[in-house]
């Protein structure tokens, strides 16, 4: 086995390993929910625990990184990402799934 099978299942058992801990939620779309929210790249919703500081979407596009403050930018992604979830399969599911495609690779 090359090198990068075994590299790619060391970060799968770490991914499920950080979720079997609550450290993390991981969540996996699977391929046969066909074209979703996530297809144009990732993102993160940045919130802060004072009330007068708003939420920011942190995108990171092809020509570079964008911070999207505007409530309907905000509001838009958000929908996005809770799209994104109900996807996904569960968490439980999604554990599952990773850790037979990590042990695949052995």
């Amino acid at each position: 086995m090359g090198k990068a099978p075994v590299v790619m299942r060391a970060q799968l058992h770490h991914l499920v390993s950080a979720a079997e801990e609550s450290k993390t939620t991981l969540q996996v779309i699977p391929f046969s929910a066909g074209a979703h929210a996530g297809t144009s790249g990732s993102l993160v919703i940045l919130g802060f625990p004072e009330p007068a500081d708003p939420h920011v979407v942190y995108v990171e596009t092809l020509t570079g990184d964008l911070y999207l403050e505007k409530h309907s930018d905000v509001a838009a992604y958000s929908i996005a990402f809770e799209r994104l979830c109900a996807t996904a399969l569960s968490p439980d599911d999604s554990i599952g799934l990773t850790r037979r495609a990590a042990d695949s690779l052995s």
